[in-house]
């Protein structure tokens, strides 16, 4: 083709030549007589550079007309540039063979995959650690203290770090706890070499797996995807446990960080509205975290004392605040602004303000200066100050204080979107208008968060408001949400329509919310279809659904039905549910055949609950042997296990093992635990130890299941 053009543009331009030629030579009508007898050339010219059109195909008699294509699927032949192998082609009769190399994922690969460094070269600050106050000589962060969580974060990593399918290790504390300078450092001692790689909060990772394996060659050593600050990945990252399995296959594990507060309100709770209320990605956050305490202890403060800084030094002399907190600035920062109106700067103050009431009200989402200025005004204090030029207020509110962070950090290089130092709190209810701003601002994933935050806070009408825009968007759990609203106002009718909606896209607890409705106005045949569905698409029934059928008895004989019928085909699920059924019901043999078939099939709740059956009955060998094995589970659900089975270690007289579980439980946030291992710590003279865990216990810091239900 493109030696054609070239011959024809090689005619034209001579054909040309000729006419200007003839017209400068041949003046009058001859020149005209010329130029048009050299026009008809140069026609002829181009007809026949076009005539000649080379060709390696031979010519094809005319066919019949194909078919045409079914509407919507049209084609387009047309390419760009093309850097693979492409065919096109008619019909094909016979084997083609196609030798291509590897495919490439998706995506083209991003620079902070290519920019993979080992752990041992990572900094901490990089990582996401905040910044210390500068010492002597301004040496950057002081050396890492030993923390009590050392050893079993050291495990958890070796044991995913084994695991054919990787796994995800959860470290969970209160900003400035040290959260972050732990799992950096346990990352540093167990896996050094391993490449390190830092994904930007709004990525897809679903591509991830396929770029790190297309790099296995070159990092035989494999790879740790760090997610600091997990819930700001979740929307976004496409993260579920299915992709830490690939990425596992790819020789990587994933690493990742979330403060405690963010993550009990992922996770469903006694006081959730509804089964449903569970939002994005709570199927990640199933793995009990390692949990870093703010306040450090007796043992973790004598190991900064003996450090030669003197930063160290001074903040674990100070017990009114953990060390890293006081290294972090967390109470200059919050009094410089607490004092904010006092010193001059009202709108300063309320620019801050709004940034951490817009969080408190579930946007997660960093936000520009602009909708800062909107919300602000809902914080100026009554009767105001003079408020300050809002570029002095910018400034005050931005400007970095002890060499450290601001009151507000940027959330990007650019400085366009920020947040407000995620120490910072405020207390009591939340302005009307920061309620109204949080909806304009919040992205479609905050509003799910939004809307539950203020389903807690009895704002209704926000919570709806926040609802139906996902839920028009398509989002079951939005609609699911909202049609548990609407029925409780007594709107059942446009409860159901939202409950049929999420109910059609495969939401279980609609379909028996749906049930239940349905029931109710007598189309029995209808609901009794939607609760054989809702068997069927789910894995057995879960807690929550058994609970919602043991309050009505006429409920429970079609659950046993369906429980069996599944647990004989296998499901371990159903053997458990039907175990919990037959023990509600006092057949205790039966439940206990039920719940060693799902143990011995790996479910780690039916392995509590059999601990706990032979524990009664006195068999305490076997009883301990299942506690164990449910202790030993990366699984949520044992969340009680490690304190149960330290109790029944106390109980022989194994005090040494005891504490090890009680602590282990306690670090995850059990308060029976913690109560416990301040028991055995005292009686041991240890009393600056036992104090801490009282003190824990006292201020009511939970995992967030109903802890005090595992010693029955």
């Amino acid at each position: 083709m493109r030696r054609m053009w070239v011959w024809v543009l090689a005619t034209i331009g001579a054909a040309l030549l000729l006419v200007l030629g003839a017209s400068l030579l041949l003046p009058g009508p001859e020149e005209l007589s010329w130029a048009a007898g050299a026009g008809s050339f140069v026609l002829a010219a181009v007809a026949m550079a076009l005539a000649w059109t080379p060709s390696k195909r031979a010519p094809t008699p005319l066919a019949q007309a194909p078919e045409p294509a079914p509407a919507g699927a049209g084609v387009n032949n047309r390419m760009g540039e093309n850097h693979g192998v492409s065919i096109q082609a008619g019909a094909i009769h016979g084997p083609v063979t196609v030798n291509t190399p590897p495919a490439q994922a998706g995506a083209p690969v991003p620079g902070w995959v290519e920019m993979a460094l080992p752990i041992h070269q990572a900094d901490a600050r990089d990582l996401g650690a905040h910044d210390a106050l500068p010492g002597a000589e301004d040496a950057g962060l002081p050396p890492y203290v030993a923390r009590d969580v050392d050893d079993e974060l050291d495990r958890r990593l070796s044991a995913a770090a084994e695991h054919p399918r990787g796994g995800m290790v959860l470290v969970a504390g209160a900003s400035t706890a040290g959260k972050t300078r732990a799992l950096a450092a346990a990352l540093a001692r167990t896996l050094p070499d391993r490449m390190l790689v830092a994904p930007p909060e709004d990525t897809d990772l679903r591509s991830l797996p396929a770029w790190l394996q297309e790099r296995t060659k070159r990092n035989p050593q494999g790879w740790v995807v760090w997610l600091d600050d997990l819930d700001r990945h979740l929307s976004s990252s496409g993260l579920t446990p299915a992709l830490v399995a690939e990425l596992g296959r790819t020789g990587a594990l994933v690493a990742a960080t979330i403060r405690r507060e963010r993550l009990d309100s992922l996770r469903p709770s006694a006081t959730d509205p509804a089964p449903g209320s569970e939002r994005a990605g709570y199927a990640m956050l199933k793995t009990p975290p390692v949990v870093v305490n703010r306040r450090w202890s007796l043992p973790e403060r004598e190991r900064a004392r003996a450090s030669a800084d003197e930063r160290l030094v001074q903040a674990a002399a100070d017990e009114r605040f953990g060390v890293a907190e006081q290294l972090a600035a967390g109470p200059l920062l919050q009094q410089a602004w607490r004092d904010g109106p006092d010193s001059g700067h009202p709108r300063g103050y309320a620019l801050v303000a709004a940034a951490v009431g817009l969080a408190q009200a579930g946007v997660s989402s960093p936000l520009t200066r602009g909708q800062l200025h909107t919300a602000h005004s809902a914080y100026l204090p009554d009767p105001p100050p003079l408020p300050e030029e809002t570029d002095r207020a910018w400034e005050w509110a931005t400007q970095p204080r002890s060499g450290l962070a601001g009151l507000l950090v940027p959330a990007d290089h650019d400085g366009l979107r920020w947040r407000a130092f995620d120490y910072l709190t405020l207390p009591g209810p939340l302005p009307e208008a920061v309620w109204r701003n949080a909806l304009d601002a919040a992205t479609d994933q905050d509003r799910l968060d939004v809307g539950l935050t203020a389903y807690h806070a009895d704002r209704s009408d926000i919570a709806e408001t926040a609802w139906l825009r996902v839920a028009q968007e398509g989002d079951s759990l939005a609609m699911f949400n909202l049609g548990h609203l609407l029925e409780r106002r007594g709107e059942t009718e446009e409860a159901e329509h939202w409950y049929r909606r999420a109910a059609q896209q495969g939401n279980t607890f609609a379909m028996l919310n749906l049930r239940l409705l349905l029931k109710a106005r007598g189309e029995i045949e209808e609901a009794e279809d939607w609760y054989r569905r809702a068997n069927r698409d789910g894995d057995g029934l879960s807690t929550l659904v058994l609970g919602m059928l043991l309050k009505d008895p006429g409920e429970v004989g079609e659950a046993e039905d369906w429980n069996r019928r599944r647990a004989q085909e296998g499901s371990t699920s159903a053997m458990f549910d039907l175990g919990n059924l037959l023990k509600a019901r006092g057949e205790i043999d039966e439940a206990e055949h039920w719940y060693r078939r799902a143990a011995q099939g790996g479910k780690t709740l039916a392995m509590f609950d059999l601990g706990h059956l032979l524990e009664r009955r006195g068999e305490i060998d076997e009883a301990e042997h299942w506690y164990r094995r449910a202790a030993q589970q990366d699984d949520i659900t044992a969340i009680a296990a490690p304190g149960k089975l330290g109790h029944l270690l106390k109980q022989q007289g194994r005090t040494r093992e005891a504490e090890d579980w009680y602590r282990r439980a306690a670090q995850e946030g059990y308060i029976s635990a913690m109560s416990e291992l301040g028991h055995l710590l005292e009686r041991r003279g240890e009393t600056e130890e036992a104090e801490h865990w009282y003190r824990r216990a006292e201020e009511g810091e939970r995992h967030l299941w109903d802890n005090s239900k595992g010693f029955r």
